[in-house]
């Protein structure tokens, strides 16, 4: 989702899922991303329902908006190790794997990324305000912090 009149844009439910927040600070154009998986490698579904392609698809909807790609900033948050599963030695948990799929699809294209809340294991919910780039992540059980 992304606004261009400052509305606060809300996910909620993140558990091993990953929350992307990007924003233009000049232009308060800014958007939100609840990924699942880290790329779509052949799975069906959206492009938002991975954080690559996600990505992608959020920073091509911000620039339509007016938001160009090479003055936004990232906030990421979310990415819970809420279950363990056996995937092998070293291939990490999918909040780990959505992280790093995050991190490195930000520095391919630019985009800094300007402060983080991943990992643990308690669920978050999001709240972002567009036009301030201010991201409100509360966790599952009423603490709330502002990146």
């Amino acid at each position: 989702m992304v606004a261009t009149d400052g509305a606060v844009l809300v996910t909620s439910g993140l558990g091993s899922c990953l929350g992307v927040a990007l924003y233009h600070p000049t232009t308060g154009v800014g958007g939100l991303l609840h990924a699942m998986l880290p790329e779509a490698a052949d799975r069906p579904g959206a492009d938002e329902k991975f954080v690559v392609d996600g990505i992608d698809a959020l920073v091509d909807a911000l620039a339509a908006a007016g938001a160009p790609p090479d003055g936004l900033h990232a906030k990421v948050a979310g990415a819970a190790q809420m279950i363990e599963f056996d995937l092998g030695e070293d291939a990490g948990s999918v909040g780990e794997r959505n992280v790093a799929a995050a991190e490195a699809a930000l520095a391919d294209r630019d985009i800094p990324l300007v402060d983080a809340d991943t990992g643990g294991a308690r669920g978050r919910s999001l709240r972002f305000e567009t036009d301030t780039g201010t991201l409100h992540v509360s966790y599952a059980g009423g603490e709330t912090i502002v990146l």
